[in-house]
């Protein structure tokens, strides 16, 4: 035991990855790429206002998740010029809202990402088979659920990491394993519904032309 410590760098010792100057300039580089991202957003919803395009759609959706996400990057980016201790010292709500959140509102844009295609795949089978209808019910609420799981997992994990209820590595651990398997699932769906998609293109590339889109821009 004592010859496996005495290997051990001292923590006087350790220096940063990166030279401060390196730093700093991925610092600006990430703050404006998110800056550029979250304006860009901003004025696609102006447009969409402007012109009278339907406000409550997937597109808006879509784009209002992009906006927060931007939002809440950029400004954790910019504790990191001159506070970044105080970045890592946050209470439970900021804390969760610049670390967490982001990350499920990740989520929550695939999840959408995939109700969209779905959609697509029913609306095209619905048209011979009615009773298709029930599946395309059915595929939301596994979504819904899947989103609301995520979410209540991430929280969870939030707030027993802060009252310190658990152990750190069982948290992580859990969070892991049912965030990475969610975002797994999602992803292989959001695959199969694309192909779906792109097999029935006759059939499938009228209810894309009627949104503005065809076949290939979706996929």
């Amino acid at each position: 035991m004592e010859s496996n410590l005495s290997g051990l760098v001292p923590a006087a010792g350790l220096v940063p990855a990166l030279p401060p100057a390196v730093t700093l300039g991925l610092t600006a580089a990430y703050t404006t790429l998110y800056a550029l991202l979250f304006f860009s957003v901003y004025a696609q919803l102006w447009l969409v206002l402007l012109y009278g395009h339907k406000r409550l759609s997937y597109q808006t959706v879509f784009l209002a998740l992009c906006l927060l996400w931007a939002a809440l990057r950029t400004t954790l980016f910019s504790f990191y010029f001159r506070d970044t201790p105080r970045a890592n010292r946050l209470g439970p709500l900021p804390f969760w809202l610049l670390y967490c959140c982001p990350v499920c509102l990740q989520f929550f844009t695939l999840t959408l990402m995939n109700l969209y295609f779905a959609q697509v795949v029913f609306k095209a089978k619905v048209k011979r088979r009615p009773e298709m209808s029930r599946g395309l019910l059915a595929v939301r609420g596994a979504f819904v659920g899947a989103s609301l799981l995520f979410l209540l997992v991430n929280v969870l994990c939030a707030v027993l990491s802060h009252r310190r209820r658990a152990q750190p590595w069982a948290l992580l651990l859990v969070r892991v394993l049912v965030s990475d398997s969610l975002f797994v699932i999602c992803a292989l769906s959001l695959a199969a519904c694309l192909c779906l998609v792109a097999r029935r293109a006759p059939s499938t590339s009228i209810y894309l032309e009627a949104k503005g889109t065809s076949v290939c821009q979706a996929a």
